[in-house]
């Protein structure tokens, strides 16, 4: 697994069978880093507030037996693998949550995705509030029956961003791809998306008409040019090991979630689109639609230099 430094584990404390904490344990005791615990619940109103203190202790011993239990199946000690947490409640936890991860200098943000209803897809209110504002990586896990050994990772990428930023996130996202995919199956996915951009405007155009011929010329270069860039950039980012190249004709937004289902993905990583330096801008079009459109885990990165809107 690509290093991170400081690892937080973070939950609402809903019942969920993801495996969200053993993983932030694993990586902390196998790279030797530091990880931490919160639970984030939204605060009871004033009506209820005789309620809120042993709401909170049944949060904390939960977690704790969740722990506990992670330890003893994998012969740890406490020492070998500490795990300090806190417990706050706030009225908006998703801020909280990302307050905390800002707080303590966090590079990975480790959580159970909410719930959804069974066949949906995308992500939740406080799960997206996390990935358009939270600036560390965030790796949002989703229940799943597979073994370790077993799970399918996924890295989307575009090669044809001439952004020196962008450039620089998609090496970053073939490098954590990769490492993701040697703790799973071994085999990563990597999944670019070509088009043609007269296509929709030169087909079957009721004012210009285009020689069929002409247009597959032009559609044969750009779909090569993209494949030449994007075999560079994999080329630059020195993955190794198995991969197989998803080189898409379609929008990303269509064509991605659809390569994920029939490929059954289990662990997607992407970046999230963002002016760095512009607090507010974090998610563009493309990617929150790819977002709302997927049911696997997902790990998110965004660019260095990104200034998170949160005070």
């Amino acid at each position: 697994m690509k290093r991170f430094e400081n690892i937080l584990f973070a939950t609402q404390g809903l019942p969920s069978k993801s495996d969200a904490l053993d993983q932030s344990i694993r990586l902390a005791a196998s790279d030797n880093v530091n990880v931490s615990g919160l639970i984030a619940f939204p605060t009871f109103p004033n009506e209820l507030q005789q309620y809120q203190q042993n709401f909170q202790a049944t949060l904390q011993n939960n977690l704790q037996q969740d722990i506990d239990s992670y330890r003893h199946q994998n012969n740890l000690t406490e020492q070998q693998a500490p795990f300090p947490f806190a417990v706050k409640s706030s009225e908006q936890p998703a801020i909280c949550i990302i307050k905390e991860a800002m707080n303590n200098n966090i590079d990975l943000l480790i959580k159970e995705a909410e719930p959804i209803k069974e066949g949906g897809e995308g992500f939740k209110a406080v799960d997206m509030t996390l990935l358009r504002k939270c600036p560390c990586a965030v790796w949002l896990h989703r229940p799943t029956e597979k073994p370790q050994t077993k799970r399918r990772v996924a890295v989307a990428v575009d090669p044809e961003n001439t952004d020196e930023q962008q450039r620089a996130l998609s090496l970053r996202l073939l490098e954590l791809s990769r490492s993701i995919a040697d703790s799973c199956d071994s085999h990563l996915h990597i999944i670019s998306c070509w088009e043609y951009y007269l296509e929709h405007y030169l087909d079957n155009h009721a004012w210009i008409h285009v020689e069929d011929k002409q247009l597959s010329q032009e559609l044969e270069k750009a779909k090569d040019n993209h494949h030449q860039a994007l075999q560079a950039l994999i080329a630059e980012s020195g993955v190794a090991g198995d991969y197989v190249i998803h080189h898409l004709h379609g929008k990303p937004d269509d064509a991605i979630p659809k390569s994920v289902e029939e490929s059954e993905i289990d662990v997607l990583v992407m970046g999230t689109i963002a002016r760095t330096g512009i607090s507010g801008f974090v998610i563009g079009n493309t990617a929150e639609n790819i977002l709302q459109a997927i049911n696997c885990s997902l790990v998110a990165l965004k660019p260095e230099g990104f200034m998170s809107p949160v005070a």
